[in-house]
């Protein structure tokens, strides 16, 4: 998130950290990273040592999952997964009021500009690995009555700095977010619990990194035991040919598209500001609605 969390102050991540990880951190700096949860760099005595996450609950993204996701990351042993670290205690994540806190060790690099040409190989090992046991397994997170509620939403009062406009982008989009659903729904049925294996979930080049010479996925929150092609999505959309089933690709791209609408509409709706992370939500709402479908240009 680009703005801080007003109900969580910096000096109370800086204990919760210091107790529960790593008692040499001094100093915690909020960082404008990422979208969906809040970060800050954690220091010891002026070097930096931590990356701190703080992630709020949603249906993507329970207190369990968040920790069965990290805790399966860091047990897969594989050379380009930059994992969670364990608190004291053992478990890897802490709640925080209701947000859910979590660490990995800074890794001074940068995201790459363009999604890297190793991610087919990175892919393909991440998906022929054992599958720990703590992973959580895919459901889908889509309600096929999504249109319905959608079109609820829209007969309420839209007040916000950037409300109108947001409903009425949506209104516009409605016939479309239906016949969506109905794709959705007919495609989930054709998945197949024998077949998956462990999944990254999110690995576009938000979530690389480029650090020792080497490319690492990072970011493993969205972990599920799913189809493969929930990341194959990723490649088709950068132009790189897979021989995965289109039909499941679709289904995930579909699964991401209505999952960003349903969160954006909901934002938009309630109380808001028009700060940084609204106009965000506003540019992610309009994307979502109109980039083109798999398999279109």
């Amino acid at each position: 998130m680009l703005e801080r969390p007003g109900d969580v102050s910096d000096e109370s991540v800086r204990d919760a950290v210091r107790r529960h990880w790593d008692p040499r951190v001094d100093e915690v700096e909020h960082l404008a990273v990422g979208w969906g949860a809040h970060h800050w760099r954690a220091q010891a005595g002026g070097e930096r040592v931590l990356f701190v996450t703080l992630d709020p609950p949603t249906v993507r993204h329970t207190a369990a999952s968040i920790e069965g996701a990290y805790a399966a990351a860091a047990a897969l042993g594989l050379d380009f997964v930059w994992p969670s670290v364990p608190r004291l205690e053992g478990s890897f994540t802490l709640p925080l009021g209701e947000r859910t806190l979590s660490v990995t060790r800074w890794l001074e690099g940068e995201r790459p500009s363009s999604s890297t040409p190793d991610l087919p190989d990175l892919l393909g090992a991440l998906h022929r690995a054992p599958v720990p046991a703590a992973a959580p397994v895919w459901t889908t997170e889509v309600d096929p009555r999504l249109s319905d509620r959608v079109r609820d939403r829209l007969l309420m009062p839209w007040d916000g700095p950037l409300g109108v406009a947001a409903r009425l982008v949506l209104s516009e989009h409605l016939s479309q977010v239906a016949g969506w659903v109905r794709e959705h729904t007919m495609l989930a049925q054709r998945a197949d619990p024998s077949a998956y294996v462990v999944t990254h979930g999110e690995p576009g080049v938000h979530n690389q990194w480029r650090a020792q010479g080497r490319t690492w996925l990072i970011d493993w929150e969205s972990l599920r035991v799913a189809p493969r092609e929930r990341d194959l999505a990723t490649l088709v959309h950068a132009g790189v040919a897979t021989d995965g089933d289109s039909a499941m690709i679709r289904l995930f791209d579909l699964e991401w598209r209505l999952s960003e609408v349903w969160s954006f509409a909901r934002w938009l709706q309630g109380p808001h500001e028009g700060d940084a992370d609204d106009h965000a939500a506003f540019a992610g709402l309009t994307e979502e609605l109109t980039r083109p479908h798999f398999g279109e240009r």
